[in-house]
């Protein structure tokens, strides 16, 4: 007799932000008192600990917990969690080594999937290499569905719906909301995918031929350009381009829309947003960074002591919560285009951009208690709308994924705003 598939099993609920997670979900199934779930990690005492910890911040008993011993490293142990899940929520990072493996162990073993990848490169390869598996097995593989990016790539196509027209382009700033309180840190995790990310960036281009073998409509006008610094008005703060994953993500999204919806895609950039002084200083550090990950030696240097080379920024240690509570981010997403529509996504305006209008995101820490909203609620929405998700399966960015789905109206209802300017 088969055993029940749990709703959603956490793997990687032992981590830093699993641990968010595995509360999420405690939180989550008090409002759903028949939903099953499961925390699942390499380490049974951890995995007890895990529990206890959510049990101590969340108040509740999380009774109904099950608790998954695999080894990610293991084909065989990941295929048997994977069945006996419904929604696998991936944690394990970096992607690029365990990524594929969990999504293989997913499609094959009848689950659907999510992380919070901010890897492009893993992101992509995974669109690449099981789209088809995934859509032959009625699976969905959704990365990024974490701060990277749905903020991003919902905002974009919030923006586009709110329009009075066809959006032209997309200027993101990713931010801190004005009275946000509280010390923002760094999980070395995402500095080692960063690291990571930049090593290996030459691979993507080989990649993306592949993955992307038609181009998208060529548009008749540029967005503003920028230079490495530009204060933003609608944002009030000053930016740097934001080397993260958000513009990879949004324009897979807007790839796909075009192609299977015929909706006209939208040019996108994105920054960070801070202080004047923070800017030239990030700057510095960027130049720093970026120097550092070119040479093996130095690499390793980087990896080996993150606190010393980043002054504290980076912690291996996880951050404390009580730094985390006053934490608010913000996204502004500002869209210029047109107060007319095209019916063909394929023509283009003959005159400029006569319109601009602005969608910000709100929400609490990003890293942490917000991933892990964004990530069990898009796990909820597969759950529970598979029949609003496109085609009978696949491997989707989140905005793709759930364009048409009330993920934006769940994740408002959890305290991640999305508001459009008059």
């Amino acid at each position: 007799m088969a055993t029940a598939r749990c709703d959603f099993v956490v793997l990687g609920a032992t981590g830093y932000t699993g641990q968010y997670v595995a509360e999420e979900i405690g939180r989550i199934a008090e409002e759903h008192p028949n939903l099953t779930y499961a925390f699942a990690g390499r380490n049974k005492e951890k995995l007890e600990h895990t529990l206890e910890t959510a049990r101590v911040n969340t108040g509740l008993e999380l009774a109904k917990a099950e608790l998954i011993v695999v080894n990610v490293n293991d084909e065989e142990s990941l295929k048997k969690m994977a069945e006996r899940s419904k929604v696998v929520i991936n944690c394990v990072g970096p992607y690029r080594y365990y990524g594929l493996k969990v999504v293989k162990a997913c499609v094959e073993g009848g689950a659907h999937v999510v992380d919070i990848s901010g890897e492009p490169q893993y992101l992509e390869q995974a669109q690449l290499e099981y789209t088809e598996a995934a859509e032959k097995a009625g699976k969905y593989v959704v990365g990024s569905c974490g701060f990277d990016s749905i903020p991003a790539d919902l905002g974009t196509t919030f923006l586009q719906e709110v329009f009075p027209g066809d959006v032209n382009s997309v200027e993101a700033v990713v931010t801190l909301d004005e009275d946000s309180k509280g010390k923002s840190s760094i999980n070395f995790t995402t500095m080692e995918c960063a690291v990571l990310g930049l090593t290996h960036s030459k691979e993507l281009k080989g990649l993306r031929k592949k993955l992307f073998t038609t181009p998208l409509p060529k548009p008749a006008y540029k967005p503003e350009p920028r230079g490495k610094l530009f204060y933003s008005e609608e944002a009030k703060a000053w930016c740097i381009p934001n080397m993260a994953s958000d513009r990879s993500v949004v324009m897979r999204s807007q790839r796909i829309l075009y192609e299977k919806e015929k909706m006209r895609p939208t040019q996108f950039q994105v920054y960070f947003g801070m202080s004047r002084i923070k800017a030239y200083m990030a700057i510095l550090f960027g130049i720093f960074f970026y120097v550092m990950t070119m040479f093996s030696f130095t690499r390793k240097l980087l990896l080996q002591y993150p606190e010393l080379f980043t002054a504290g920024v980076v912690t291996t240690k996880g951050p404390k919560r009580s730094d985390l509570t006053g934490l608010k981010f913000l996204v502004v997403l500002t869209g210029k285009g047109w107060d007319k529509k095209l019916e063909d996504p394929d023509q283009q305006h003959t005159e400029p951009p006569n319109v601009t209008k602005t969608v910000k995101v709100k929400g609490p820490d990003p890293g942490y208690f917000g991933t892990a909203i964004l990530i069990t609620q898009a796990a909820m929405t597969i759950l529970e709308e598979e029949d609003r998700l496109p085609g009978k399966g696949g491997v989707f960015p989140p905005a793709a994924a759930f364009r048409k789905t009330s993920l934006r109206q769940r994740l408002e209802k959890k305290g991640i705003c999305f508001v459009a300017s008059e």
